[in-house]
């Protein structure tokens, strides 16, 4: 096969990246009138195919492909069935998805060309991290807009600020609600002085989710292939600037992921035996970040109500759900859990799918970094396996808490998984990783459990059942 150290589909999934994450167009009205997101998806699939045509790539596919296809179209049947006015624009939604998940799994087939993508997703992050910690060290102003979810969405009017009172004074607009947030780039400011970015990552907890994957665990990846002092300090410096940004978001599931990442490296140096003073060290961090009191108290308990509205939407359609995206129309928040949103919304099939490509991941690493932990000349692909697997630990407990089933953020690390089992399967086309008859039975039961038992009797525990 022929090869060459450039790809055309390079440039559509680094613009795709950045364009997703970074959200310029948001900050930049001008750049609103044209549809970037489109256009940079359209220009990495043309990339992929003429790749494939000039045999730069190979048109085999990853192994979550099929699983990732069965949840997908789970998903549009179920719209299909239940809203089939949104039909249409769900579809244009999930195939952005997808094609951003199948580019990264196919496209990268190489760990030079994936530790370029690394890199540039590493960087996006790094980027974020910067804009929020520079929020959370800027003074303080005058938030006008309408009240959202315990915040204020609007502008910042210029206003210094030390409370909220001093937002209501004289100088006020009438009819507008005022709130005293930190104020950064970009135009980007604080949610109940939490810091956080905007678009898909305006939530703080979306937000230190994000930059614990793909900042602090690929910060580490780095880290570990640089040389020389100075590239080694820099990325360990960029990792403290990503543990001080998740203490500011006052995430208490960002702070387990913070943990989790360095974590998965001590274990898998160290053994069970690593487990005890990471133990030690997590619980006082705990207990000084993260949100503590009331506020938390509610958010919690709302979250209970989400969870058991969930319930109710499974049993109201337990095959395929009510369809992509719809939790919000029989429910008045956002599910908070990633794995009852898929059995809300794609039904006892959607999560037997999903939890099938989160284990297929899992699988993917363990074993792999297994396979290649004798072979000579592997240190690259250990040490991005490590890092994909690092970051996804820290991604699969925290989407216990959040509404990631249709976020970008997981499907570039579910495509970054695929794309790390392509480029090992190239030197070593006999490894072959797949859910087999018995993972798929145990998988099943999982999901049966946890839809009938597991989380029906933790909420009935909690009084929300």
């Amino acid at each position: 096969m022929l090869w060459s150290g450039s790809l055309f589909a390079l440039p559509g999934i680094a613009f795709l990246i950045v364009f997703i994450l970074v959200r310029p167009q948001e900050a930049v009205p001008l750049l609103q009138r044209v549809p970037f997101l489109h256009l940079f998806t359209a220009l990495a699939v043309v990339g992929f195919v003429i790749d494939i045509r000039l045999r730069r790539l190979q048109p085999v596919a990853t192994n979550t492909l099929p699983w990732v296809i069965g949840l997908f179209v789970t998903g549009i049947v179920a719209t299909a069935i239940n809203q089939p006015a949104d039909l249409t624009a769900r579809v244009v939604e999930l195939a952005i998805l997808f094609a951003l998940y199948g580019i990264l799994a196919h496209g990268i087939q190489r760990f030079r060309t994936f530790q370029a993508i690394a890199g540039i997703l590493c960087a996006t992050c790094c980027v974020i991290t910067f804009v929020c910690m520079h929020q959370g060290l800027s003074p303080k102003q005058c938030i006008a807009g309408e009240e959202q979810d315990g915040g204020v969405e609007g502008k910042p009017d210029g206003r210094f600020c030390s409370d909220n009172e001093q937002c209501r004074g004289p100088d006020a607009e009438p009819g507008l609600e005022y709130k005293c947030e930190y104020v950064g780039l970009m135009g980007t400011y604080s949610v109940e002085q939490r810091v956080r970015y905007r678009g898909d990552l305006q939530d703080p907890n979306e937000c230190a989710l994000t930059i614990c994957a793909g900042g602090m665990a690929l910060l580490i990846g780095f880290a570990l292939r640089k040389k020389t002092f100075g590239g080694r300090f820099l990325a360990y410096l960029g990792v403290g600037m990503v543990i001080y940004t998740v203490f500011r978001t006052e995430s208490r599931g960002g702070l387990v992921a913070a943990m989790l990442v360095p974590g998965v490296y001590l274990l898998r140096r160290y053994g069970i035996k690593a487990l005890f003073p990471a133990a030690a060290v997590a619980v006082p961090v705990l207990m000084l970040g993260g949100r503590s009191g009331e506020a938390a108290d509610m958010s919690t308990a709302m979250r209970y109500d989400a969870w058991s509205a969930g319930i109710d939407m499974w049993h109201h359609s337990p095959i395929y759900g009510v369809g992509v995206k719809e939790f919000g129309e029989h429910f008045w928040m956002a599910a908070h859990n990633s794995y009852l949103l898929s059995l809300a919304e794609c039904g006892i099939v959607g999560l037997v799918f999903f939890l099938s490509i989160i284990y297929l991941c899992f699988k993917t690493l363990i074993v792999g970094l297994k396979e290649l932990q004798a072979v000579p000349g592997a240190r690259a692909a250990i040490v991005w396996g490590m890092a994909l697997l690092a970051a996804l630990a820290g991604i699969v407990f925290q989407i216990n808490t959040l509404s990631f089933l249709w976020h970008p953020v997981l499907w570039i690390f579910i495509g970054l998984v695929g794309a790390w089992y392509s480029a090992v399967r190239h030197h070593r086309p006999e490894l072959v990783i797949k859910v087999t008859a018995r993972d798929f039975v145990g998988i099943t039961l999982v999901a049966l459990l946890y839809a009938t038992l597991v989380l029906p009797l933790y909420l009935k525990a909690k009084g929300f059942m």
